[in-house]
């Protein structure tokens, strides 16, 4: 576990990058020039926003029950990472308006609001599916980090920092919420309902704005960007293969994100990505 969390303030800015935008970086396809993978990664990006202020509101929620100082202080870590979270991957949201696709604000302004209400009637079901979906990208932080070269390798410049840092710190902060959980409602039980309610929910999410994206460019109906687009999730090294029995995990009984030790890869990247978010 670990137990201090850097908050860090990467200095790039996305929008400022965009070729599209007017800038000089981010190609419209800026994963190897393949539409379904910008696009399936533009997807969980664009959820991030309303998906991080989500998380916080549902930890924060149980703040006042916590009498660990320990626990507090990574509380306060979590909180301020995925506070830097929203922030940029909210200018990355700019990027994909600019290149135009209005859904995605429309249907962000419309989960943000639901959300916020679920907060208010349910906080131990948002605080269980908060821990859910902070297991679920906890274990694609570890693909994005184990082999940090191949899985970012074809990204442009300008956005794989984004995509490392935010894996980084996925990493630090990956038991927070599940330990407030287990103070707040220790049910197994909730617990499962959790994960496939998030599941469900992100699969959805991930699948429809990528859909969305590529019929907006005209490629939803080519063969080659779905097989590519397979590929590219569960081919070889496809970035959700390997991925179902850590996934699989979270029903133990006994569970716990720290289970996984993440410590060394932390320690291996830590410094990498603090100099290159340093701008």
């Amino acid at each position: 576990m670990q137990e201090a969390i850097p908050v860090r303030r990467p200095r790039f800015s996305l929008y400022s990058s965009s070729k599209e935008a007017g800038g000089a970086g981010v190609p419209r396809y800026w994963h190897g020039g393949d539409a379904f993978a910008t696009h399936f990664l533009d997807a969980l990006s664009s959820t991030f926003p309303f998906g991080e202020a989500f998380f916080v509101r549902s930890v924060l929620h149980y703040r006042e029950r916590i009498d660990d100082p320990a626990l507090l202080a990574r509380i306060r870590g979590f909180a301020g990472q995925e506070g830097q979270h929203s922030r940029l991957h909210d200018e990355h949201l700019e990027v994909l308006l600019a290149l135009g696709y209005p859904l995605l604000a429309r249907r962000n302004r419309f989960l943000d609001r639901m959300l916020r209400f679920q907060n208010r009637r349910v906080p131990k079901l948002s605080l269980a599916i908060t821990a859910a979906l902070e297991h679920l990208t906890a274990i694609l932080a570890r693909q994005m980090l184990v082999d940090g070269a191949r899985r970012t390798a074809a990204m442009d410049p300008a956005m794989a920092p984004l995509w490392r840092w935010h894996a980084l710190e996925e990493s630090e902060h990956k038991s927070v919420a599940y330990d407030v959980l287990q103070r707040a409602a220790p049910s197994r039980t909730l617990r499962v309902v959790a994960m496939v309610l998030g599941t469900c929910f992100l699969s959805f999410e991930a699948l429809m704005r990528t859909s969305y994206m590529l019929w907006k460019d005209g490629r939803f109906f080519d063969r080659s960007t779905w097989s590519r687009g397979f590929r590219f999730l569960w081919g070889e090294s496809g970035l959700l293969r390997g991925t179902a029995a850590a996934y699989r995990d979270w029903y133990r009984r006994d569970f716990h994100p720290d289970d996984v030790d993440d410590s060394a890869l932390i320690a291996h990247h830590e410094p990498l990505i603090d100099r290159e978010i340093a701008g």
